[in-house]
């Protein structure tokens, strides 16, 4: 069960490390204005959390995932 957890952890640490975080000049209202076709949603407001709100739920399941694994490794896991 340790192998598993820590294969999903460098998977998942991988996929973070992997993303692109540049920051766009001009900030990110700026950016969303003039460039929210390229999401590929049908309006500004879609575009916006379509694009922020997937990063925000990414963070929240991995902080939950994190959090039953270490309980799980914590308290001995599986009893023999």
């Amino acid at each position: 069960m340790r192998a598993i957890a820590i294969t999903l952890t460098l998977a998942l640490a991988t996929l973070l490390l992997s993303l692109d975080y540049h920051f766009p000049s001009g900030g990110s209202f700026a950016y969303y204005v003039t460039r929210w076709e390229e999401i590929g949603v049908p309006n500004l407001v879609s575009a916006i959390l379509a694009g922020w709100r997937a990063y925000d739920s990414l963070g929240e399941a991995s902080l939950l995932f994190t959090a039953v694994v270490g309980f799980y490794v914590l308290l001995g896991g599986k009893k023999k």
